[in-house]
């Protein structure tokens, strides 16, 4: 996957690289700066839209680099998938316990498992 410069703002659509950050064979984190573009009105750190390893590196410092230019290649991108759903049981239904595969009600056992047992007497502190 291809990283390209992004759009910078009104009237900027270009710069000079001033600084790279990366080189072939990093591991890049999404958000993480790339590079420092100076163009007519500043200096902008620019970070990548995406995480990966960088497997090719298109510009280097002094390039004159325009909106939409490819700026490296990612290797190892996940494409974002659907999100899993959880697979804890909701509030309220059951789930086995135990081997002999009796169910008790997930809120009850909650509750159940917080409070002591009415023949045992709450921990008191013993402090003078």
């Amino acid at each position: 996957m291809d990283l390209k410069l992004p759009h910078l703002g009104e009237g900027a659509d270009s710069g000079i690289v001033v600084n790279l950050f990366v080189k072939e064979g990093d591991q890049i984190a999404k958000d993480q700066p790339i590079l420092e573009l100076e163009n007519e009105k500043a200096v902008a750190t620019i970070p990548s839209t995406e995480a990966g390893i960088v497997a090719k590196v298109y510009v280097k410092a002094g390039d004159k680099i325009s909106v939409g230019q490819s700026i490296l290649s990612l290797k190892g991108v996940e494409t974002p998938k659907a999100p899993k759903k959880d697979k804890a049981a909701p509030e309220g239904k059951t789930e086995p316990r135990g081997a002999g595969g009796a169910e008790e009600p997930v809120e009850r056992r909650e509750k159940s498992e917080s409070k002591p047992e009415a023949d045992e007497e709450p921990e008191r502190d013993k402090s003078p």
